[in-house]
């Protein structure tokens, strides 16, 4: 929303906007729309994700500014990014809170633009102002790492249920470098009845949706409202042959089509933040209720001290422990 309030105060000059999610992007296109701002250009487009990782052009841009993401090398990323589409000369702004890692932040910063210095700093955050005057020779070590590295992936490879899998993925998916126990835990029960509809919510780099589709399902939806796993998540569907396999942008159930699916599966989030945060679950069980066909099941992986079969006993009047260890269990809600 910073580029639609500077685009209604400097009417003379072009804004471009991005965000990490899905939901954001959509909300800013709303607003200046609303706002009847032609001013404004929000990318990518959400209704194809083969734009999702297309970059402005290099060198287009007298500013950029970064409201720091999440994560070090989501971050890392975007300065990246901000180098190569800013002219020279051009002015970098960059703020943060100091327990999110601003400073640090700021440190690569210095990296690649000259001249970083605090403009302001106030309740723990700091504004810092940066210029790029030329192009530099020699980039630092971790702007070629694979997936900050403009136009790399991150790889790895996975055997799973009798499959090989390759899998590209980004900094700020989940999970990015490697397949989580309680995901491994979850492929693990899965039960795929034939030409069965599945949708994997939530669905990080694909992994979930793959295997249900490998295991048999007749189609399978994968959705994410994070657009660099939906990136991911269909360059893995493309890597790996999957066919019968529809992406979606979308927060939890917003943007998909109108099916009622045999199986939901998830690995839901539960971190706002810092803090343990129950809603996206919450709503997630309660949605999923509506979209399930009669019969059809909501499979659930979640740390053991996440209380989620409570919700799913109110919401379902059902629940079963399909899988448990110390520290990940699987719960399965059926719809009857």
């Amino acid at each position: 929303m910073l580029a639609v309030h500077l685009a209604k105060l400097v009417t003379s000059c072009q804004f471009w906007a991005t965000d990490l999610t899905a939901s954001s992007i959509h909300l800013t296109n709303k607003t200046a729309q609303v706002n009847e701002l032609s001013n404004i250009h929000v990318f990518p487009d959400l209704a194809d994700p083969k734009t999702y990782l297309c970059d402005v052009s290099p060198e287009q841009f007298d500013t950029a500014i970064i409201v720091l993401p999440k994560g070090r090398k989501v971050a890392r990323r975007w300065l990246l990014q901000a180098f190569r589409c800013l002219k020279g000369k051009g002015i970098l702004y960059l703020a943060g809170a100091n327990d999110e890692g601003i400073q640090s932040v700021a440190k690569d910063t210095g990296e690649l633009f000259t001249q970083v210095n605090v403009l302001g700093y106030k309740k723990g955050s700091r504004i810092y102002r940066a210029v790029k005057y030329s192009p530099i020779d020699n980039l630092p070590d971790w702007a070629h790492e694979p997936g900050i590295a403009l136009g790399t992936w991150n790889e790895f490879n996975l055997e799973i249920r009798g499959r090989a899998f390759t899998i590209h993925s980004l900094p700020g998916v989940f999970s990015f470098d490697h397949l989580d126990d309680g995901t491994r835990m979850l492929l693990d029960c899965m039960q795929i009845s034939t030409d069965s509809q599945v949708l994997d919510i939530g669905c990080g780099c694909g992994i979930i949706g793959m295997v249900a589709a490998h295991l048999g399902a007749g189609q399978v939806y994968l959705s994410d409202n994070h657009v660099l796993s939906v990136a991911s998540t269909t360059e893995n569907i493309r890597l790996n042959s999957i066919s019968s396999a529809y992406v979606y942008a979308s927060d939890l159930y917003a943007n998909l089509p109108d099916v009622k699916y045999d199986m939901i599966l998830s690995n839901p989030p539960f971190h706002t933040g810092k803090d343990i945060d129950y809603q996206v679950a919450q709503a997630l069980i309660a949605q999923g209720h509506q979209k399930l066909k009669p019969g059809g099941s909501l499979l659930i992986v979640a740390n053991r001290f996440i209380r989620y079969e409570r919700m799913m006993q109110q919401i379902f009047n059902n629940v079963s422990i399909l899988q448990e260890n110390g520290k990940f269990h699987v719960l399965s809600s059926q719809m009857r």
